[in-house]
């Protein structure tokens, strides 16, 4: 407590409880309970959804591949796909 009362000096003793947060989707084949392994990357015309665009399933090996991820999303955008 003492090194986040550094940030919020209000903090009371046994002021917070571990818990979990958020919802991590894995992308996996129809059918399978295996994930993919692959990032899902899906512009307008996959969900037909105008300025859209769907990343899905992107993890820790996503930061390394962010450049390429960013490749990717500009050209959707460019060819509109």
């Amino acid at each position: 407590y003492d090194a986040i009362r550094t940030y919020w000096p209000g903090l009371q003793d046994n002021g917070l409880v571990p818990d979990y947060a958020g919802i991590r989707p894995k992308s996996a084949p129809k059918g399978s309970s295996q994930a993919s392994g692959d990032f899902v990357i899906s512009g307008p015309k996959a969900h037909q959804i105008e300025g859209f665009i769907d990343l899905i399933g992107i993890e820790s090996p996503g930061l390394t591949s962010s450049m390429a991820i960013a490749e990717e999303i500009v050209q959707i955008i460019e060819q509109g796909k």
